[in-house]
């Protein structure tokens, strides 16, 4: 990977660093704001779902797939749902051709982990047959292009696809796997509408939605996954800490604008229309 040392100056930090202490930042947004998001469902018509997420300049394209397999031996009646992710390196010189290294495991188990501890999928509707065969989902998430926070960008991508979902229903006949015509879709298959928002730091300064330039230079992230009412998971990544004040005070901050993001977004016009 390219080292960060030859893309932003000192100059350039001190001039991040100085503004964030104002309580300003260089594309003008206050602490707790957001860059805009911009969304497109259902762009892919070879998939089963898919979203084109933009948040600021980074863009994420996500693609929902299924396979029917056999479900694990201690869920016997359980579809299985998992998230990967792609760092294409169109989308940033600091991207690499290769196996997938540390910011693509990290963007899809943080994405994974918040829409599976908050009990977002059904993953209960996705059994055909009980001990025999139930859906396997694919969400697949590829890095367009890289502006800072991919994490809370691929989060609302990857739940508006599986909200635009529309799965071919089958069913087990006397002669195996049959298919109805009908289709399992988003409003069957989402409960909760879980997101997760970001967080950067700098010595003691806590930010939302770090954009590139604010990521290059921060000491450190904290994710956090909430539904409505509830905080489903935290990660944090750097070497930068948080006091448990500091926690708290995120989690009641991530409630809040999470809860008005939530109804700004409406991720829920997006649900599929085929029926």
């Amino acid at each position: 990977m390219m080292d960060v040392k030859r893309i932003i100056s000192k100059i350039e930090k001190d001039y991040i660093i100085s503004n964030l202490r104002k309580e300003e930042r260089i594309d003008n947004r206050g602490l707790w704001e957001y860059r805009e998001f911009r969304i497109k469902s259902d762009i892919i018509s070879s998939a089963e779902g898919s979203a084109d997420v933009s948040l600021g300049d980074t863009r994420i394209i996500t693609g929902l797939k299924y396979e029917v397999g056999e479900p694990f031996p201690d869920l016997p009646n359980e579809g299985v749902c998992t998230v990967m992710a792609e760092l294409l390196p169109i989308a940033s010189p600091l991207f690499e051709r290769g196996p997938p290294d540390e910011q693509s495991i990290e963007l899809a188990r943080v994405v994974d982990r918040g829409i599976r501890h908050a009990d977002c999928v059904q993953t209960k509707k996705l059994c055909i047959k009980e001990n025999e065969a139930v859906y396997i989902l694919f969400v697949d998430m590829y890095v367009i292009n890289y502006d800072g926070n991919l994490i809370d960008a691929g989060g609302v991508s990857a739940l508006t696809t599986l909200i635009s979902a529309h799965i071919p229903e089958g069913i087990m006949g006397d002669n195996g796997l049959e298919w109805t015509g009908k289709y399992l879709t988003g409003e069957i298959i989402v409960n909760e509408l879980p997101l997760v928002l970001t967080y950067g730091k700098i010595d003691d300064i806590i930010f939302l939605d770090p954009s590139l330039p604010e990521e290059l230079v921060c000491d450190g992230k904290i994710s956090i996954s909430a539904t409505e009412d509830k905080i489903t998971s935290i990660q944090k990544s750097g070497a930068a800490t948080f006091s448990i004040d500091e926690i708290k005070m995120l989690g009641n901050k991530t409630l809040e604008i999470g809860s008005k993001l939530r109804k700004k977004l409406n991720l829920l016009q997006y649900l599929s229309k085929i029926e």
